[in-house]
């Protein structure tokens, strides 16, 4: 990886960027920013060295830009612009799913330890919907097993809304 301090002059941000373009005051905008407030800038934006434009990072750079700095700490990358493109769209596309049961955790353990959960950048709606799972199912007299997965022998049948005809197997919409 190339890591480079370079001028922001040198940074021309991709007019074809396909991410909605945030504004101030936009939740999602000022979530990304109370993040950098409070983490620093952890991820390297990442700029094509061969066209000068902003590949990865267009959100975070409009907040850096806030500040007037001269100079931002990128990823070079050297791309033909088709190339640079579908970087652009897997950088976009490619955050992968959660693990909610993980994730529930962490986000326990961070309330648990009083620290402010609105620098994680979910919304506080986004957090009480995560935080709720395992209280459910442990409220319905479910189990979470350790390799994840409801432990059916701790429901009762009456417990489930409706069952499959064909096969048998009960759920919950």
């Amino acid at each position: 990886m190339d890591i480079r301090t370079i001028p922001v002059e040198k940074i021309n941000p991709a007019a074809y960027n396909p991410r909605i373009d945030l504004q101030p005051g936009d939740p999602d905008y000022e979530r990304i920013k109370a993040s950098i407030e409070r983490f620093g800038n952890v991820e390297p934006l990442v700029w094509n060295e061969r066209t000068g434009n902003l590949v990865g990072g267009h959100q975070r750079f409009k907040i850096y830009m806030e500040n007037n700095p001269s100079e931002l700490t990128v990823s070079v990358v050297d791309l033909d612009d088709n190339e640079e493109r579908a970087l652009n769209i897997a950088l976009n596309k490619t955050g992968g799913d959660w693990d909610e049961y993980k994730l529930e955790q962490v986000l326990r353990e961070l309330e648990e330890n009083n620290f402010d959960l609105s620098f994680t950048g979910f919304s506080e709606g986004e957090l009480e919907s995560i935080l709720e799972d395992l209280t459910e199912h442990a409220g319905n007299g479910g189990k979470v097993t350790d390799n994840h997965e409801i432990d059916l022998d701790y429901y009762e049948a009456d417990q489930f809304e409706h069952t499959c005809p064909k096969c048998g197997f009960s759920f919950n919409e």
